[in-house]
């Protein structure tokens, strides 16, 4: 076979080679391999949360069985069911935040910094409400106990807001400095707060975040009176 006769061999064999390669390539690229692109710590703060999630959840569980089956166990006795349900009341209060809570946490002061800083930047150095916002809302949701800015107590209902030049919390109008008080794991919520990069959110404007973890540490209680709107009392039948 002379030279010439072989060159459509040769280029049918290339263009399977090429095809082949090419069919590898798109079969490579059609189902990617998606990789979770969280660090370490990021994922070890995700599951500490989870569990201590669990916990709660474990817990409410079996105080809920013991409350049941005290007032199972206390039928008739009057006093006792009493006691049970002041106890209860007293412990929701807690956890809604309408008495005071002690134990263990941290402290968060923003503080402005004095550096000098270029004026062609243009960027306002003042804490807005979105900025209080964006703490609380981590605190949360890493599992903050109790979480308090300036005395005033952060509830469900509590409105964190800009009026004017001040911000009002829970209706109540709050000035620098801020001071954010804290009961919780102060490692896993200071890990997240960084891990959030609020460092370098209120670098932006021209603040620090100081961190002061404390043994002991208490979070007032919320004072406003709340006015429920539309709840009324349920008619008895004849």
């Amino acid at each position: 076979m002379d030279n010439n006769k072989r060159v459509p061999y040769v280029i049918t064999i290339i263009c399977l080679i090429i095809g082949f390669m090419i069919a590898i390539q798109f079969q490579a690229t059609k189902d990617p391999q998606i990789k979770d692109s969280r660090d370490l710590n990021e994922l070890r703060v995700g599951l500490q949360k989870e569990r201590e999630r669990s916990q709660f959840l474990l817990k409410e569980m079996s105080k809920l069985d013991q409350l049941l089956y005290q007032y199972e166990t206390s039928t008739n006795k009057e006093d006792q069911v009493t006691d049970i349900m002041e106890k209860e009341l007293s412990r929701i209060k807690k956890l809604a935040g309408y008495e005071d809570l002690v134990g263990k946490g941290f402290i968060i002061r923003l503080e402005e910094l004095t550096t000098y800083v270029d004026e062609d930047l243009h960027f306002s150095p003042v804490i807005f409400d979105d900025d209080l916002r964006v703490i609380v809302n981590e605190l949360n949701a890493y599992g903050a106990k109790a979480i308090s800015i300036n005395g005033q107590r952060i509830i469900t209902t509590t409105a964190i807001r800009n009026v004017g030049e001040r911000i009002l919390i829970n209706t109540i109008p709050i000035q620098p400095p801020y001071e954010i008080r804290v009961i919780g794991d102060s490692d896993i919520l200071i890990s997240a707060l960084k891990l959030a990069g609020l460092d370098e959110y209120f670098m932006v404007v021209n603040h620090s975040i100081v961190y002061e973890p404390k043994e002991f540490i208490r979070v007032a209680a919320f004072t406003n009176m709340t006015r429920p709107k539309y709840l009324q009392p349920v008619k008895e039948a004849n």
